[in-house]
């Protein structure tokens, strides 16, 4: 009988064992790593304006829904370096769409005359050495042909701000295999579509939440 309690405070800790050197070992037991809260990289001062939607007919005759957004981006990191950001947009119906994509080059200038900003730089004309300063920042624009127009929620991921990476290790389905991902600071700017996208009807997202991620 006096052996019992010895008994099972080893049971206890043999259990606690089994748990933490399942987690040590295992690949997917740890969560997708969170960007440091004080930035221990350089990093741009990104600064987006609203994101708007438009239905625009390209030389053919084709009309598409159109998402873009312009921004401003500045230097403040204490050294010139190299601006070459990369957009993309996630819908609540699983498309992830890269800017650009699908989108005629007479779509572009059209949105840019509509703008009418003649600091303001598409995404290939806004790449290169960005200058430090307030006096150097610039404006860009990207667009997005929409994939679906019934969606209810658009995200946007703005990469090529920031110098944070991290390592991450995933499991591969199949073989089981560990792969090494890098993940990126990216910018994440999630939006509520209110309404429904008509031939005539342009509902202007609301942004919900802006927020540093690693993806």
């Amino acid at each position: 009988m006096a052996d019992r309690p010895m008994s099972r405070i080893m049971k206890l800790v043999c259990a606690l064992g089994a748990v933490l050197a399942s987690l040590a070992v295992s690949p997917t037991a740890s969560a997708v790593p969170e960007p440091d809260p004080v930035p221990t990289r350089w990093e741009f001062e990104f600064k987006p304006e609203p994101l708007r939607l438009a239905r625009l007919t390209d030389d053919d005759g084709n009309a598409h829904w159109y998402a873009f957004l312009t921004y401003r981006v500045t230097n403040n990191s204490g050294q010139d370096r190299m601006l070459a950001p990369l957009f993309e947009l996630a819908t609540d119906k699983g498309h992830l769409v890269r800017s650009g994509r699908g989108v005629p080059a007479e779509v572009t200038r059209e949105i840019m005359d509509m703008l009418d900003d003649p600091l303001l730089r598409d995404q290939l004309s806004i790449v290169s050495t960005l200058l430090q300063g307030v006096e150097n920042t610039r404006r860009g624009l990207v667009v997005w042909r929409l994939p679906d127009v019934t969606v209810d929620e658009l995200k946007v991921f703005a990469a090529g701000f920031s110098g944070e990476s991290e390592p991450f290790f995933v499991s591969d389905p199949e073989t089981g295999e560990r792969i090494r991902k890098v993940l990126r600071k990216s910018r994440m700017l999630r939006y509520a579509m209110p309404g429904v996208l008509g031939d005539l009807n342009s509902p202007t997202p609301e942004l919900d939440e802006a927020r540093w991620i690693l993806r």
